[in-house]
């Protein structure tokens, strides 16, 4: 055991460090060194929270522009849905189709998921080059 005390001095003393000794030396380096980890890893996860909400919030954001925009096309095809309500597998959107002039139509498009109702969307197209003029 001396020999290892006395490693450990000579070891100290080379490198320019006063030698350990019972008079409190490693307790508050110690202490300094846990608090440090503590702040890096409550740092690590909160950064890792901030980004899982971010990254599931921009999700549920392009699913209703999916959504919104599958509607839209569907609206603007062959066989368009003048008014009712498209179910997928995202949520709901409920469609209302008005004609404002013999070539343009605007639909009011409105998002619903979850008991939540989103801002409606309203799209104006030509319905002969099937182009759409506005997107608000």
């Amino acid at each position: 055991m001396k020999k290892w005390k006395g490693t450990s001095f000579v070891f100290l003393h080379s490198v320019g460090l006063p030698p350990l000794n019972n008079k409190g030396f490693i307790l508050p380096y110690t202490l300094f060194l846990m608090m440090i980890v503590l702040f890096v890893a409550f740092a690590s996860k909160d950064l890792y929270v901030s980004k899982y909400r971010y990254l599931s919030n921009m999700k549920n954001i392009h699913e209703r522009h999916v959504s919104i925009s599958h509607v839209v096309l569907m609206e603007m095809g062959d066989e368009p849905v003048s008014t009712g309500v498209i179910k997928n597998n995202f949520g709901e959107v409920m469609t209302s189709s008005t004609v404002l002039t013999d070539e343009d139509v605007k639909i009011e498009l409105t998002f619903k998921r979850d008991e939540k109702v989103f801002l409606p969307v309203t799209v104006v197209y030509n319905r002969e080059t099937k182009q759409i003029i506005r997107w608000e």
